[in-house]
């Protein structure tokens, strides 16, 4: 039921995070009709304009549409990938025909922490690359990822040069291609950070994946942290 108590969020927005879960959970798939004006009212007890507001929220983020003398049908589906071999995020949204944008990039040297100087096997005073980015579809962000290259050669580090895809770039300006990647997956809450990328709050799960890519003569080249909110990105392996 919805919260009716003073200072509690308004009743079409209650509604609207109410219907948003159920989609983003699976209760209501892509291709489903939602209940009808009537049958949401009566279910939470509210008005049919509360029920209008709602589902007009729902509408501007692309989760359902009106379909006239049919019903309200959801469209909203996560991205789903694929993950068979290694290939770059550019690659990833092709197969799925969507167009995507670079919304955030910086390129710049650092000294490693610990951390990243024992995944690329560098020692700790040894500088690497640190490239920063922001990939976005229709206009929302899809994944920030924190990208460290080991320093096999010189960088341009001017951010118009990493606005598409990484690999292509380093494969094209410099013959540098990625031969093998591991990938480690997990789900996780966002911090400060990945909460300011992603415009998300901290009460949305994201999905990251770690990832560590070895040129053909095995040596370590690339360790690389993706945040994706988890409404909108799934994942799948074959094995």
């Amino acid at each position: 039921m919805l919260n009716h108590d003073k200072g509690a969020l308004p009743l079409y927005s209650q509604l609207e995070q109410i219907l948003r879960k159920k989609i983003e959970h699976g209760e209501y798939c892509k291709g489903d009709f939602l209940p009808t004006e009537k049958q949401i009212m009566e279910e939470y007890d509210t008005s049919r304009m509360t029920v209008r507001q709602a589902l007009a929220e729902l509408a501007k983020d692309n989760y359902i549409k009106s379909r006239r003398g049919i019903g309200t049908e959801v469209i909203y589906e996560k991205i789903d990938e694929h993950m068979q071999k290694v290939i770059s995020f550019t690659e990833e949204m092709k197969r799925h025909n969507i167009t995507m944008q670079t919304s955030y990039c910086k390129m710049m040297k650092i000294k490693p922490t610990e951390r990243v100087a024992m995944a690329l096997n560098i020692p700790i005073t040894e500088q690497c690359y640190c490239l920063l980015r922001v990939r976005d579809v229709e206009g929302k962000p899809l994944v920030y990822t924190k990208t460290y290259l080991k320093k096999v050669v010189e960088l341009k580090e001017d951010e118009s040069y990493y606005m598409e895809s990484l690999y292509k770039y380093l494969n094209e300006a410099h013959g540098i291609k990625i031969e093998k990647a591991r990938d480690t997956l997990e789900a996780a809450l966002p911090n400060e950070e990945v909460m300011h990328f992603l415009k998300i709050d901290k009460n949305m799960p994201i999905f990251k994946r770690t990832r560590q890519t070895y040129l053909k003569n095995g040596e370590v080249f690339e360790f690389s942290i993706c945040y994706y909110p988890g409404n909108r990105y799934k994942y799948t392996v074959d094995l």
